[in-house]
């Protein structure tokens, strides 16, 4: 039974631990205190739940150091808790004990993140995720609860609807975007392999590190192995297995197999110039399906910032730092077919004059030049992924096969447990994919005719590769099957408030002094 003794002016309590040890606690202003919370102790040891009080005066700097060599988790996890950690919660609660620490003072921590230290909502979001982790691990032996935990339901209302609602928008594309976007990133960074990186993307679901980290060894024709990513890190790319261990195969329409088979064809470079010396599991160096001209990996900001983005949106984004650049619209000569010839640099928005300068080559004088308007803004690679799913469910592929090309593990319960892939779902799978298209194609000719018709602009692509695929359809399409296309065009969904059939340019105007108002395409 716990007991007090007299420390002074104050009462200490003492009680024998688990494993017989006294132990104690002083502070306490009267021996009633002392005594019922000794009593407490010993009653905590006897239900299991007791707590050695001196195991939570522990820095959190010091728990930190002792939890984090634990973990083993993606090098990208760990370099984003490493981060969040040494930048919001160490400057802070460092040199604060476990057992010091409550939850109002966390949830006012959160929020100076953002009103006071000008962190983001999202940055504020994930460092209080992060410091509950670490708190969580120290429960129950050192703190009896976790007070980074983020109790559910609370907050504002609003917000949580809100956001519910933003992620139910997220951008997503029709077969005839993403054609169309595959299309402009090519365009933008002069390589066709990326019009082929795009269409894998897009019609296999597959993540920007699978895409990146496609192993040429895993093409088998209809069915590719997907074993493999690589993640950015550090500056460096490191290999490892899918996201969750989500190792798939892949059934390839015939199209996208003919586009693979005719890119590792034509593909100068098939190894990446990685360092050979690098350790594991950093990439030492091997052959990839995607590569750059001299066998550099893409870089997701890079290629976003540069190629997506623009094709996409229509814009270039504006740039801080060093080489600040304001946003700007894409211009294109489309003197050689749509999309046309990227015109750079770019023009800055809201500036009479074409920029001049060294290097700098002047605007063509009698080309009918035009700036590229939205095709789907915010669509980011990952939105094609949304795309795939979206498409399998409106061409009602069974969940299971669903869930098995996207690398997710089904919620059905027996329904999954019971349900295999059969070969019938696989061939309607890409029976669906090869229809979507050429659906597309179709109607990326019907725009075609109707840019000739309107704009002069000659039926061509400037994309070798979608160019041969577009010009057997050019002039054998069915009266029902440019039907169909035109009522799909006519048909652009109003929540994209991005229209295909845009206002005739002004393409006659000379280049000294012309005005880009209206000049959209």
């Amino acid at each position: 039974m716990g007991y007090a003794e007299k420390r002074g002016a104050l009462w200490r309590a003492r009680w024998h631990n688990p494993a017989g040890k006294l132990e104690s606690m002083t502070g306490f202003s009267t021996k009633r205190a002392a005594e019922q919370y000794a009593n407490d102790q010993e009653a905590a040891i006897r239900a299991g739940r007791y707590i050695d009080p001196k195991a939570g005066q522990i820095t959190v700097t010091e728990w930190v150091n002792i939890w984090y060599p634990t973990l083993d988790l993606e090098l990208t996890t760990l370099e984003n808790y490493r981060f969040l950690l040494q930048a919001c919660v160490l400057p802070f609660f460092g040199d604060r004990s476990l057992a010091s620490i409550t939850a109002e003072e966390i949830a006012a921590w959160e929020m100076d993140l953002v009103r006071v230290h000008s962190y983001s909502k999202r940055t504020a979001r994930d460092a209080r995720s992060t410091f509950g982790t670490t708190l969580a691990a120290a429960v129950p032996v050192r703190i009896p609860f976790n007070p980074a935990a983020r109790k559910r339901a609370t907050g504002k209302k609003a917000e949580r609807r809100i956001a519910k609602v933003m992620e139910k928008r997220k951008a997503w594309a029709t077969p005839l975007e993403a054609l169309l976007v595959a299309e402009r990133v090519a365009v933008l960074s002069g390589h066709q392999s990326d019009f082929v990186k795009v269409m894998f993307i897009a019609y296999t679901g597959a993540r920007w590190s699978e895409a990146v980290g496609l192993d040429p060894s895993t093409l088998h024709g209809e069915v590719i192995d997907l074993d493999w990513k690589l993640y950015e890190l550090n500056g460096y790319f490191y290999r490892g297995h899918p996201k969750d261990g989500s190792i798939r195969q892949l059934d390839v329409p015939p199209f996208l197999e003919t586009l693979l088979a005719r890119h590792l064809a034509e593909q100068k470079v098939t190894r990446c110039t990685c360092p050979a010396e690098a350790e594991e599991p950093y990439c030492a160096g091997g052959e990839y399906v995607f590569l750059g001209l001299k066998g550099g990996h893409a870089r997701r900001s890079d290629f976003a910032r540069r190629s997506f983005r623009p094709a996409a949106d229509g814009w270039y984004a504006p740039r801080g730092g060093k080489a600040a650049q304001p946003a700007a619209p894409v211009l294109a000569d489309v003197s050689i077919g749509w999309p046309g010839r990227v015109i750079a640099p770019p023009w800055p928005a809201n500036t009479a004059a074409y920029p001049r300068g060294r290097g700098v080559s002047p605007l063509p004088p009698e080309a009918p030049i035009v700036n590229w308007l939205p095709i789907m803004r915010d669509l980011t690679p990952h939105g094609l992924r949304h795309s795939h799913e979206t498409w399998m469910a409106e061409d009602r592929i069974p969940n299971v096969l669903r869930d098995e090309r996207m690398g997710h593990i089904g919620d059905g319960g027996m329904r999954d447990h019971y349900t295999h892939v059969s070969d019938t779902m696989r061939d309607e799978l890409k029976d669906c994919l090869q229809r979507r298209l050429e659906r597309s194609l179709v109607e990326r000719v019907e725009l075609e005719r109707h840019w000739s018709r309107e704009y002069g602009i000659p039926p061509r692509s400037p994309v070798r590769l979608l160019d041969e695929m577009l010009e057997p359809l050019r002039g054998n399409v069915t009266q029902i099957e440019r039907a169909r296309s035109v009522r799909a065009l006519q048909r652009a969904t109003p929540r994209r408030s991005t229209p295909i059939l845009l206002p005739k340019p002004d393409i006659a105007a000379k280049a000294r002094g012309r005005s880009r108002a209206g000049n959209g395409l």
